[in-house]
């Protein structure tokens, strides 16, 4: 062999000459590369009917097409390359079934060597990879009989997803071999009237797209927002291809799981499982179970009746076979897996009924981790519709428990506060000339932190953060929550401001969102204040100040796959001097009231807010309102309606102020009782001040519930009484006042 290797090269070789070792060894192993692909070749011509059996998609064909892939796993010279890309593509040409239909394994792996080819140093071999990977599209589009270049598209994405990690591909070399690809289908006259060209530039399109993501993710490895945000839009540019959205989708949540964002992770596997269950409605998977169901003989029929445990068959339309509007008791979002266009990726995924519940397994998974108890429920219900038609009655059992469980925990903690659904802020990004923030320039966003997360908490992080990107020196913060006119703001900066905002509700909402979890689920609107006066000053004497409400509307609810989403929308109302006294004390009287019919007062809560609201020393606020829009020279200078609904909040103030005296008389013990009785000597005072204010004698109703125990029935109709009164912005700024 050694002697044919010399041969192989002698007519190269001048008169003299000889051969270096490392010549020989070169040529000897092409040699060897070249016999083994003859045999390869031998065997495959003898043996085309065991290779066809299956459609290909059995053992041997396997391990004939490892054997190939071998030599690109192993180092060859150029010529040995060159052959054996012919070889695959004759190999291509004679078994399509094994790529084009059944298992995408053998397609996938073949598109992973091609690919990496592709991104070779040679430019030969670069040009013979991107031939052999236009010629595998076409062969793919001509299997489908013009109709599309799905299989192949989908394993090359998801080979350069691989490679992106594996072999760090993306280079020129790689986007040399694309720009090539593309002028194959441009210049092929055969299919230059079909949708094939289209369908290539769009495949070279999107693998850029990754390419330039994962590029972008790389740099944005700190920045979590930021990240995921990229993983979204990747995601989203995959609508028409489930697999490949469920694999961002898993990315988005790994990122989730290891940033401590548990809720945003339960929302990316609802997703992925609204996906699946949409996958399967769009192939008609369930159709077969109602095709059998309507083949069912009258005779049959008392059988199939016998127990109505088992009616989920009968029921499918309430639950998976819906597709993604399935889920939507859960989350809103889930919509935009109603987004998969038909006839693409949705016939050549592998998704089953199984694969649909191991993923709801996980999702349920981590609603337990984020204390989301209450959709536990809504996410087994149709799981439990699954073993019912299998009569699995042990996973039955099991699922059963496990929404016992839930709602013994929901019990446990409904409206105990104990929960903690994290904080909300409104973060703005200015700094257009500079270009720091690119994409992010002149926007607003929403962002959900954990748990008891504070103003400057965020702030410092968003700081250092950007601080490390574009130069301490170069980033400042807003401390304000004025709106912002770029035009004021120096140009060479990056600029940031932070406002704490809390969930909106309007009228019905607060009526209608009684729990903790309610008011932190499925939200998409925010509100924060800003306080001002007429002559320029953030602050001054109640008679002259007023502030401005801003309500902002996000392009999704929280929780969502991300943990900030854009405002999309915004609304300002400003209120006068006198209509921020009625949201003031609308604002008291709804926090005394909810603090005293509480089925577990919280005594503490009770005492401070008591405090605020009857102590001599600290009483400024609630009776400076009534000095200055309620005494009689003042009143006059307001309207009359406004000033009967002030008086008419501090009768309830009054009550609620009695009423709070009294819940906290019931819970103290005997070393607070001189505490007590100085509350009630604050009480006296404030009654007896506040009705000469309002010319009425308020004390002598009120001393009545101050002094005896209020019924139950009492505390029921004075909550009512509140409720009746009180506006949508009320129960909004006493969200405000917790939250600060």
């Amino acid at each position: 062999m050694v002697e044919a290797a010399k041969g192989k090269t002698h007519g190269n070789i001048q008169d003299g000459d000889t051969l270096s070792p490392t010549d020989i060894e070169a040529n000897m192993s092409t040699e060897v590369a070249l016999t083994v692909l003859d045999v390869l070749e031998l065997f495959v011509h003898h043996h085309k009917k065991q290779l066809l059996l299956d459609d290909g998609q059995n053992v041997l064909m396997k391990k004939v097409l490892d054997t190939y892939l071998l030599f690109f796993q192993i180092n060859q010279s150029t010529a040995t390359l060159r052959h054996i890309f012919a070889g695959l593509r004759l190999f291509v040409q004679k078994f399509p079934s094994a790529f084009f239909q059944g298992k995408a394994d053998l397609c996938g792996c073949l598109c992973y060597e091609i690919l990496k080819c592709c991104n070779h140093r040679s430019s030969s071999t670069q040009t013979e990879a991107a031939a052999l990977l236009y010629f595998f599209m076409r062969k793919n589009f001509e299997f489908t009989k013009g109709k599309s270049i799905v299989r192949s598209h989908l394993q090359v994405i998801k080979a350069v997803s691989q490679l992106i990690a594996d072999a760090g591909i993306g280079g020129s070399r790689f986007q040399q071999s694309l720009a090539i690809i593309n002028n194959f289908a441009n210049g092929d006259a055969p299919l230059k009237n079909t949708p094939f060209p289209a369908e290539v530039k769009d495949l070279t399109k999107r693998i850029r797209t990754v390419l330039m993501a994962t590029a972008q993710m790389k740099e944005h490895e700190k920045d979590p927002e930021m990240l995921v945000d990229l993983q979204y839009s990747l995601a989203n540019s995959y609508a028409s291809t489930p697999e490949l959205r469920c694999t961002w989708l898993e990315s988005m949540a790994k990122v989730h799981v290891r940033n401590g964002d548990l809720s945003e992770a339960a929302m990316c596997y609802i997703h992925i499982s609204a996906l699946i269950a949409e996958s399967l409605k769009r192939r008609g998977y369930w159709r077969a179970d109602k095709a059998r169901m309507s083949s069912v003989s009258p005779e049959e029929s008392p059988v199939y009746n016998c127990s109505s445990l088992l009616t989920s068959s009968r029921d499918q339309d309430t639950s998976f076979s819906m597709g993604w509007a399935a889920f939507m008791c859960i989350s809103p979002n889930v919509k935009e897996e109603g987004a998969m266009k038909e006839d693409t990726g949705t016939q050549d995924t592998p998704y089953t009924e199984d694969t649909l519940v191991e993923q709801l397994e996980l999702c349920v998974d981590y609603l337990w981790k984020s204390e989301r108890y209450e959709l536990i429920a809504d996410i087994n219900k149709p799981v439990i519709a699954v073993f019912e038609k299998r009569r699995d009655f042990k996973r039955l059992s099991e699922l059963y428990y496990d929404i016992h469980r839930s709602y013994l925990k929901v019990t446990e903690v409904v409206n105990s506060e104990k929960r903690l659904f994290g904080r909300y802020y409104r973060v703005a990004f200015y700094g257009q000339i500079a270009g720091f923030f690119e994409e992010e320039e002149s926007k607003e966003f929403i962002y959900k932190e954990p748990k008891l997360t504070g103003l400057s908490e965020i702030s410092q992080r968003l700081l250092k953060l950007y601080s490390d990107k574009f130069g301490a020196d170069n980033v400042k913060m807003i401390q304000d929550s004025n709106k912002v006119n770029p035009k004021d703001i120096d140009p060479k900066f990056a600029y940031i401001q932070v406002t704490y905002v809390v969930p909106f509700f309007d009228e019905k909402e607060e009526q209608d969102k009684r729990t903790d979890f309610e008011r932190h689920h499925n939200i998409n609107r925010f509100v924060f204040e800003t306080p001002f006066t007429l002559s320029g000053k953030k602050h001054g004497d109640v008679e002259e100040q007023c502030k401005r409400r801003t309500i902002l509307t996000t392009s999704s609810s929280f929780p969502y796959l991300k943990k900030r989403i854009q405002v999309v929308e915004q609304q300002s109302t400003e209120m006068n001097p006198i209509e921020v006294a009625i949201d003031e004390m609308s604002r008291k009287v709804s926090e005394l009231n909810q603090l005293c019919n509480m089925e577990e007062v919280d005594m503490i809560r009770l005492q401070l807010k008591l405090q605020g609201s009857v102590s001599v020393k600290v009483n400024a606020g609630p009776m400076a309102y009534a000095r200055a829009f309620l005494e009689e020279k003042n009143a006059k200078k307001y309207p009359d309606n406004q000033v009967k609904l002030l008086k008419e909040i501090f009768r309830q103030f009054a009550e609620a102020c009695g009423q709070a005296l009294n819940v906290n008389e019931r819970l103290i013990k005997e070393d607070q009782l001189e505490y007590q009785e100085e509350m009630r000597a604050h009480y006296r005072d404030m009654l007896t001040e506040l009705s000469g204010i309002m010319n009425e004698q308020l004390h002598k109703s009120v001393h009545a519930a101050s002094t005896s125990s209020l019924s139950n029935s009492s505390l029921s109709t004075l909550s009512k009484t509140d409720s009746s009164h009180k506006t949508t912005r009320n129960g909004t700024a006493q969200r405000l006042l917790n939250g600060q």
